[in-house]
């Protein structure tokens, strides 16, 4: 069910949805490498209110699903990413905006993420994103040589600045990590990576990979 309705711009916009199909997004998805869609199932629900507040907005919205899953294809019994809880607020005013997102994998672990800034280019920027999760079948959708990924992902990063400016701060971990590379015919095993936020807006990348035989493979960068 699906019900909007407007009075512009006294009342403003007003939607409300519930158990809309997340399967309604699936043409607006870029393709894969094969050149072939991505199946979602799951629904979601919608709750918002806006109208103009000057040269800015006024309102709220919130978005919240059960669980949902994207595959790839409708038979696959395999899902490349599959959540439960997801909840996005969404608060505005005519000097401010306030989100917050929230969702825990279905395997294991949860991300958390909150943002305040304003309308303007040099509005302060404040923000935290944190993950903790052993679900990281998600790194296929970065790249097709990537297959059956495994290990654990800690990331506590904060964002700052303005919104032109954006800085990062904080750090994640990448440990035990593991997949298959099949167009190299090779297996990484026991990885790990760290990426470190550094206060002049870059990052310092290391970490290592093994290949099941003899050496590893080292990784520094920025």
């Amino acid at each position: 069910r699906l019900c909007a309705s407007a009075d512009w711009p006294r009342q403003g916009l007003s939607v409300e949805g519930e158990q809309l199909p997340l399967a309604l997004a699936g043409p607006y998805l870029p393709k894969r490498e094969n050149g072939r869609p991505w199946f979602l199932d799951g629904g979601i629900d919608v709750d918002g209110r806006l109208r103009p507040a000057g040269n800015a907005w006024q309102g709220h919205f919130r978005v919240s699903s059960a669980n949902g899953a994207l595959r790839t294809s409708a038979r696959s019994r395999r899902d490349v990413l599959a959540y439960s809880g997801l909840a996005l607020d969404a608060s505005f005013n005519a000097s401010s905006i306030d989100a917050s997102l929230g969702l825990d994998f279905t395997g294991e672990g949860r991300i958390d993420a909150d943002l305040r800034t304003g309308w303007d280019a040099w509005a302060p920027l404040e923000g935290r994103i944190t993950a903790n999760t052993s679900e990281l079948t998600w790194l296929e959708l970065f790249s097709p040589d990537i297959v059956a990924p495994t290990g654990r992902l800690d990331a506590d990063v904060r964002l700052s600045g303005t919104r032109s400016q954006p800085a990062l701060g904080g750090q994640a971990a990448l440990t035990g990590f593991g997949a298959e590379i099949p167009s190299l015919a090779i297996a990484v095993v026991d990885g790990e990576a760290r990426l470190e936020a550094l206060p002049d807006g870059s990052a310092r990348i290391s970490g290592s990979l093994g290949t099941g035989g003899e050496g590893r493979l080292a990784i520094e960068g920025s």
